[in-house]
């Protein structure tokens, strides 16, 4: 399922330092006019850029708080990484409490899906009789599939989000209710798209997400008496989030980090980890406890763990097959070029190539000389936006 971009340029902060150009892996960022464009086909919602922009230039934008007005009856889910910020049950129980008090009727934690959904991961690799299987339950993942690694697409395990699942039987539950609304807290700025509002995805069965760090003065709060809401979590659920935590076999990858996973891709892309059964990927250090929207220490969330779920609670549920599985996860981009074309274009761009100075400066507001050959080929610049090129021939 293609996404759209969750990035938004502020102009009045950007100080055009092009950072957020270099540090774009798809290259989906580039300077027009002194404005920073982002290309929406391009973007995977990895935030490198809005990391790399230190005046605030860019970004991510979820739904807000307010919302929860439009609906007369409100869910909330939890995902596991927020719950693993809690070092005992009672921190936990006070910050279930304080999120239903923002305004939700019910509130939801999804342990017990996430544990579902990984311990099926496992199912599957163990059961493949060939190649390997490649899963990952963040957008940034399946859109750099989509985007870098097509070749990768027949390997990727379409496994529903957890989120997506937890609504569908949400609202399954809630058929006789009207007007009913689900919100999700997200742990970064990928999963802000996993929402029908504000990106218009019509197909999403949750209707907003909300960065979890918009809402953190609210719920971190000591409840000094009110009730509590009692939680029972699931230990696979709370483990799946966690790279240090998730069950390992010598025959499974876990990698955590965007570099490494990059990595890693190009060497499946190779058939060159042919010996690993389950290649199981997240774009964040850590997993998602390790997500730009979270607070706390994503280290210290592997013991509170224990803490929270000492032994299996709340046992993950079997859940049927066409549940746990849907099709448009991931999509390939197919091409309408022929090899033929390709190769034309690439022997153009080589010769454009060899007109620009390679300095890969940015200057011209592209991320590199070969994209920058690339946009003039295409017709979207031309040769004399190369500044450097511009200055040498002048001096000449």
């Amino acid at each position: 399922m293609n996404e759209k971009s969750v990035v938004r340029y502020t102009l009045d902060s950007c100080e055009k330092c092009l950072k957020c150009i270099k540090a774009c892996p798809t290259s989906a960022l580039s300077m027009v006019d002194n404005r920073i464009i982002i290309d929406g086909d391009n973007c995977i919602n990895c935030g490198r850029c809005i990391r790399a922009c230190h005046s605030k230039g860019l970004l991510a934008q979820g739904s807000p708080l307010s919302k929860v007005e439009d609906y007369d009856y409100t869910v909330c889910l939890i995902p596991s990484a927020l719950s693993s910020q809690c070092a005992s049950m009672e921190e936990a129980e006070d910050m279930f409490a304080n999120i239903k008090d923002l305004g939700f009727d019910e509130v939801i934690d999804i342990s017990d899906i996430e544990g579902a959904i990984m311990n099926e991961t496992f199912r599957l690799a163990d059961n493949i009789s060939k190649d390997s299987v490649i899963t990952s339950f963040c957008p940034v993942i399946v859109q750099l599939i989509e985007t870098r690694y097509p070749m990768l697409i027949d390997h990727f395990a379409p496994l529903r989000y957890a989120s997506e699942l937890a609504a569908m039987m949400a609202r399954e539950r809630l058929a006789d209710k009207d007007n009913v609304g689900i919100f999700y807290l997200c742990e970064c700025e990928a999963k802000l798209v996993l929402a029908k509002h504000p990106y218009d995805n019509p197909n999403r069965e949750v209707d907003h997400a909300i960065s979890i760090i918009d809402i953190l003065p609210f719920i971190q709060k000591k409840r000094n008496g009110g009730e509590r809401k009692e939680v029972n979590f699931s230990r696979a659920g709370l483990q799946s989030c966690n790279t240090a935590l998730i069950p390992q076999k010598p025959e499974y990858l876990m990698a955590d980090g965007f570099e490494k996973v990059e990595n890693i891709l190009e060497l499946a892309e190779f058939d060159l980890l042919k010996s690993f059964r389950l290649l199981y990927l997240f774009a964040c250090f850590s997993g998602c406890v390790g997500g730009h929207l979270m607070f706390g220490n994503g280290y210290l969330a592997k013991n509170n763990v224990h803490a929270l779920a000492p032994r299996e609670m709340n046992t993950p549920p079997e859940l049927p097959f066409e549940l746990l599985y849907c099709e448009d996860v991931i999509v390939e981009k197919k091409s309408q070029v022929s090899v033929a074309e390709k190769m034309a274009f690439f022997k153009q761009v080589n010769e454009v190539l060899e007109k620009l100075p390679g300095l890969d400066c940015s200057a011209c507001g592209m991320q590199n000389c070969r994209i920058m050959a690339e946009s003039i080929i295409k017709g979207e610049r031309k040769l004399d936006d190369c500044i450097i090129g511009r200055k040498k021939e002048k001096a000449e």
